[in-house]
């Protein structure tokens, strides 16, 4: 089916699905969107347009967005509607602060139980970060890069946590990507290489402090370009 120019998707196809099932494959669909920049912040989104886009009842469009707001994605308002977040610098400082807290206990922690067989994947992830020249595939690499680090802690309810807000922080990341990525990638690549160097090493206070300049840096980055958007 095409609605405004765009091919939807049924996703009530399948009548073993739950009504929170779709919900979550709507809410998915609508992330990438917003993590892609297909969806801009400050964008509207209309409840019954979705609905008809995905080709589903409004009520899981209604569960997809609360998900949304609930990982800082969208702002659901009483009179103006749902709409793309839209980061003020201070919410983006308090994000990263707290993403930096937790990232810095994971990484510490994956550096203590670090072993050797665990670099390899590690490894290729970067090689490819280092070769691709899709700032959008960039973003992607690098949070499975950093996911599937803090997953050797075996900490599910910490790395649930991150994975969440670093979700969150795809909106502010792709803010900046395409433009300076590319200008960046020798800065990044060599952070990233610092942080696994230091787990290979399995030394957590080091480990510790090249994710906290990491991601000072990026949140920096961030920063310059929201003021420069809002200078506008």
């Amino acid at each position: 089916m095409t609605v405004m120019g765009r091919t939807t998707t049924t996703l009530h196809s399948e009548p073993q699905l739950s009504k929170l099932t779709v919900a979550g494959r709507v809410a998915s669909a609508l992330r990438e969107d917003i993590a892609s920049g297909r969806l801009l912040a400050g964008t509207k989104l209309k409840q019954v347009e979705i609905a008809q886009r995905f080709g589903v009842s409004t009520t899981p469009v209604r569960e997809a967005f609360g998900m949304l707001q609930s990982e800082g994605l969208v702002q659901i308002d009483t009179h103006r509607g749902v709409t793309i977040f839209l980061p003020t610098i201070q919410d983006l400082a308090e994000h990263y602060e707290i993403r930096t807290a937790l990232e810095v206990l994971a990484v510490e922690l994956a550096a203590r139980v670090f072993a050797p067989d665990d670099a390899a994947l590690l490894v290729a992830l970067l090689d490819e970060m280092e070769t691709t020249t899709d700032a959008g595939r960039y973003v992607e690499l690098n949070s499975q890069f950093h996911l599937r680090l803090y997953a050797l802690t075996g900490r599910s309810r910490l790395l649930a946590m991150i994975e969440e807000l670093r979700n969150a922080s795809n909106a502010y990341v792709h803010l900046y990507a395409a433009r300076d990525v590319p200008r960046d990638a020798r800065r990044l690549n060599d952070e990233h290489r610092e942080i696994l160097a230091a787990c290979v090493a399995n030394d957590p206070e080091r480990a510790g402090r090249a994710v906290r300049q990491h991601l000072g840096q990026t949140v920096s980055h961030v920063i310059q370009v929201l003021q420069e958007n809002q200078d506008r």
